[in-house]
């Protein structure tokens, strides 16, 4: 993503992206003009994110430019996984909460784009995060390394990679683990088959795939794709 320094009127530097190499996930218009605010430096990588900015003014609508989503945010109206932001290029991607003064939202994959499906107060009090890898640290413990840049730190060692964690917001508590396993009902979350819900059949781990049973259909999805999102149902609303 190419991105260069732009000084705003104000003399406040932000960074900015010529809008025809944005992921084709961003609901802008691509011609409508030039340029659109790029991600700040934070969680998620920048070409599976979204930046608040483009959220709260393309998706939202609660504002109609960017200067009404900045006066938004300023007022500390908007929350992401229960953490106030101001940033109108903060990075907003995969599973992330998002509380705009009371309504809540989940980011979830569509076909398409990114879908924002509207949740319940208490739905909204866990995120879900895809462990990557993990890391022994300091004292024994073991950091495991999140899908979303995140991080979080654990005594025992009995978590695997592409398991998921469900997060307690408020108190960034481990409540539950969602094992990646045969029988685990997963979403795909990038490729032809995005936003596919359906359960693992099977898994390789020499080829990196897994084997999805969705609608009387199987598909062979890539591990790095597949995120569990529970056993016999989801343990948070997806919409579905």
């Amino acid at each position: 993503m190419i991105s260069r320094p732009f000084l705003s009127r104000k003399g406040i530097d932000m960074a900015v992206t010529k809008r025809y190499v944005v992921p084709k996930f961003w609901p802008i218009e691509v011609k409508a003009k030039k340029y659109v605010v790029s991600p700040v430096p934070g969680p998620h990588n920048k070409m599976t994110c979204i930046p608040l900015g483009v959220v709260l003014r393309d998706m939202f609508h609660y504002a109609r430019t960017m200067n009404e989503a900045k006066e938004i945010l300023n007022k500390k109206f908007v929350k992401i996984n229960g953490t106030i932001r101001k940033e109108h290029g903060f990075p907003v991607g995969l599973m992330d909460v998002i509380d705009v003064d009371g309504d809540f939202y989940r980011v979830l994959p569509g076909k398409k784009e990114i879908q924002l499906f509207k949740i319940t107060a208490a739905d909204a009090n866990v995120r879900l995060a895809k462990i990557k890898n993990k890391t022994h640290v300091k004292k024994k413990k073991i950091q495991l390394n999140l899908h979303d840049g995140s991080n979080i730190l654990v005594e025992k060692d009995d978590f695997k990679t592409s398991d998921v964690i469900v997060i307690d917001i408020e108190h960034n508590l481990i409540k539950e683990t969602i094992r990646f396993e045969k029988g685990s009902l997963a979403i795909v979350t990038a490729g032809n088959n995005t936003g596919l819900v359906g359960t693992i059949e099977s898994i390789d781990k020499h080829l990196r795939t897994v084997v999805m049973a969705a609608d009387k259909k199987k598909s062979i999805v890539p591990i790095k794709y597949v995120f569990v999102i529970g056993h016999d149902k989801p343990v948070v609303s997806i919409g579905e």
